[in-house]
Order: structure tokens, then sequence, then C-alpha cells
């Protein structure tokens, strides 16, 4: 499968939203199981930073979806 590179800066922004989201899930009092809520946080992000290894390797989409790398 290869992604459309105009649609890397959307994904990057779904990471981290959903990265900001399952935090705040994980400190609230409805979660039962907070290890699960951690689990798929840490998949979360090996994710976001396997697409940044791979963005990397492009300098010109790099420059365009740092902003989104470095957010959280």
């Amino acid at each position: 499968m290869e992604i459309d590179k105009s649609w890397i800066p959307t994904l990057l922004c779904i990471i981290n939203d959903s990265i900001k989201y399952n935090d705040s899930l994980r400190n609230s009092q409805t979660v039962k199981d907070v290890e699960d809520i951690e689990d798929w946080m840490l998949s979360i992000y090996q994710f976001k930073g396997y697409l940044e290894e791979e963005i990397k390797k492009d300098s010109e989409l790099y420059a365009r979806c740092e902003k989104y790398l470095s957010e959280l």
C-alpha cells in the first residue's frame, strides 16, 4: 500500500488527536483498566515514530510535516 503524500499531514493530525484523547481518557475516572489505554498509546507513539522515520527519507515532505511531528 502506498499513501499519497498529500494525506500525510492529515494522518499526523489524526495520530496527535488520538494521543491527546487517549491521554485524557487514561487520566479520567471512568477507565477501569489504565494499562489497556497505556498499551494502546504506546502503539500509537510507535506508529508515529515509524512514520517520522519514513517521512525523514523525503526532505520536502519532512519540511511540510515537521510541525505535526513536533506536536505533543
